[in-house]
């Protein structure tokens, strides 16, 4: 069956003037009447497709639901402006901001009504964004609550590059000289707790880099809105698996569905 869903590349600037580049996808009803949207959030070293393009198939699956989604790249990530080694939390906060406020902005968006959708380090821009851009619904996937844990996971897997005194790379990445200081700066936990909206914490049973305290401590997180969590048996950090990712995206659809 084909695909009701409009899908169209956008561009539009960051904090700073720079070019940040995504996909806008758009349920064939918007062309009558605004509908709800979501920002989604990839994770640090991914870009706007996500590992095994889940980040595709999920903003498929809203739109064809009904729910516009927009999945773009940081700055440094992906097509947008900028080197990877430029990347840090609080630029991809701010980011983040631009994404929603473009996103509010589209004609065909209803403006009360737009989620926030992070994975890994996007969850934790997406739950600090959450409470000041008023987000309508929240869900976090596999996300970073606590940065402390990223930087101990950075400090062990990063490499020097060899004849560059002081750089440093992850999987091909150069990283910015201060990256962990940044991250130390932002603690996600803290702003959640005044998001007052309802929060889908989905978290994989054997994540090998966020460990399962993370998602628990996002439940445990005082505030007055609805929180759910969903464990996703056997699955890795990124959800590697059909059935995993099958499972991820039908909650996510759930949720946003129900709360948009």
């Amino acid at each position: 069956m084909k695909n009701p869903a409009i899908e169209r590349f956008v561009e539009f600037p960051n904090r700073t003037g720079r070019t940040l580049r995504g996909m806008l996808h758009l349920p064939a009803s918007a062309t009558k009447r605004p509908v709800p949207g979501v920002v989604l959030f990839h994770g640090f070293t991914g870009d706007r497709r996500g590992r095994h393009w889940i980040f595709i198939k999920c903003a498929r699956a809203l739109a064809k639901a009904g729910i516009a989604a927009l999945r773009f790249d940081f700055y440094g990530s992906g097509e947008s402006d900028g080197e990877f080694r430029e990347m840090t939390l609080r630029g991809e906060i701010t980011d983040g901001r631009s994404a929603v406020a473009f996103l509010r902005g589209e004609a065909d968006i209803d403006p009360e009504r737009v989620g926030l959708l992070g994975l890994s380090l996007g969850g934790a821009v997406a739950a600090t964004l959450a409470p000041s851009v008023h987000a309508k619904a929240l869900v976090l996937w596999s996300a970073v609550a606590h940065t402390s844990g990223l930087c101990e996971h950075i400090k062990k897997s990063a490499r020097k590059i060899p004849g560059r005194p002081g750089a440093m790379e992850l999987e091909g990445h150069e990283l910015h000289p201060r990256l962990n200081e940044d991250l130390l700066k932002v603690e996600p936990i803290r702003h959640l707790v005044r998001y007052q909206g309802p929060t889908l914490i989905v978290h994989p049973e054997k994540d090998e880099i966020i460990p399962v305290s993370h998602a628990r401590a996002y439940l445990r997180a005082p505030g007055s809105g609805a929180k759910e969590l969903v464990m996703i048996a056997g699955a890795d950090h990124v959800y590697s698996s059909v059935p995993w990712e099958s499972e991820v995206i039908r909650c996510t659809l759930r949720w946003f569905g129900r709360h948009l």
